[in-house]
């Protein structure tokens, strides 16, 4: 082995290198180049002419290589920038995706006696391992929430607020089956009750009598009743209907009109403070500010009105003793 490798450095790399040395040493001096005259062009062509070669490849190889550096330097800069450009579009499209769902929350009108405050889904317990089928909702007592406050969504009724905190609340959903909300027919206007029945449950719709006609595809509407949802909110979907072989009532189930895990902007309807008067009657906080302007108002001219006879009636009585003197 060591014979072999002399060979390989006698006949290959030692003229590599005394050529190398020679073109490098005419290349600072130019010696050759003045030998030439004498010896002739033609020898000092077939010698300098084969590193000019080389010169030329290795100037050129750097110089791609250079420029292949700036072009990946250049490309990982363009990466990066294409990056966030998506990134931003992304965000720019989820907010603009969340206010098209809170403008559409907003065009929801209930009653006048009811208030409306947006709210976003920050939490959820679903499945079978949950105690309770809610939500976590950014909005609590200090913005004016209660307990037993109606959730809605651009679809319809979701829960009603369970858990009130002072930033955070608890929104127990449809689907939990302590959830029970009167509804109707919105075709044949039949009261039912709506109750939960777990994570991935149709609803069951309660108490429909036998001879009264449900059709599935129906959707069912808060009837107002029970004092927590107003009337009119849609709720579900009715998917099954059959009639019992014993009981009085149908066997009716329902589904959401959109599955709960799926929001994300959601609406508080909050009962404006009512204020019974003395006949019974009950009236909003602001009816009764003006009804109170309107009664000061009025004690004000009445006052204003019994001054103006007493004067009228102490100047008459005046002139009434003057004539008696006179006589």
């Amino acid at each position: 082995m060591f014979p072999r490798f002399r060979h390989l450095v006698l006949f290959f790399f030692l003229p590599l290198f005394l050529y190398f040395s020679i073109y490098t040493w005419n290349w600072k001096t130019g010696y050759l180049d003045r030998l030439s005259t004498f010896m002739g062009l033609d020898l000092a062509g077939w010698i300098l002419t084969p590193g000019r070669l080389v010169q030329h490849h290795v100037t050129a190889f750097w110089s791609r290589y250079i420029y292949l550096v700036g072009v990946r330097q250049e490309n990982e800069d363009l990466s990066i920038r294409l990056h966030e450009v998506e990134r931003d579009l992304t965000r720019l499209s989820e907010k603009a995706k969340s206010a098209d769902r809170m403008a559409a929350l907003l065009r929801f009108s209930p009653e006048i006696s009811w208030d409306m405050r947006g709210c976003r889904v920050i939490g959820q317990k679903l499945g079978p391992n949950a105690i309770l089928e809610s939500m976590l909702v950014d909005a609590g007592s200090v913005h004016g929430v209660r307990a037993n406050d109606p959730v809605i969504s651009t679809k319809g009724a979701v829960g009603r607020i369970v858990r009130p905190g002072a930033h955070f609340s608890s929104v127990l959903l449809l689907s939990d089956p302590t959830s029970r909300i009167p509804v109707l027919t919105s075709e044949g206007r039949v009261p039912a009750i709506v109750q939960g029945r777990g994570f991935g449950a149709f609803l069951e719709v309660k108490f429909i009598p036998r001879n009264d006609e449900v059709s599935p595809g129906e959707i069912l509407i808060t009837s107002g009743q029970g004092g927590v949802f107003p009337k009119g909110i849609p709720v579900a979907r009715v998917v099954e209907v059959t009639p019992a072989d014993v009981s009085l009532f149908q066997n009716v189930y329902a589904e959401p009109l959109l599955a709960l895990r799926y929001y994300e902007e959601l609406l508080i309807l909050s009962r404006r403070n009512e204020i019974p008067d003395e006949a019974g009657n009950t009236t909003t906080g602001d009816e009764n500010a003006t009804q109170d302007s309107g009664n000061a108002s009025a004690a004000k001219e009445n006052s204003n009105g019994t001054s103006a006879a007493d004067t009228q009636a102490t100047d008459g009585s005046g002139v009434r003793q003057k004539a008696r003197k006179k006589r």
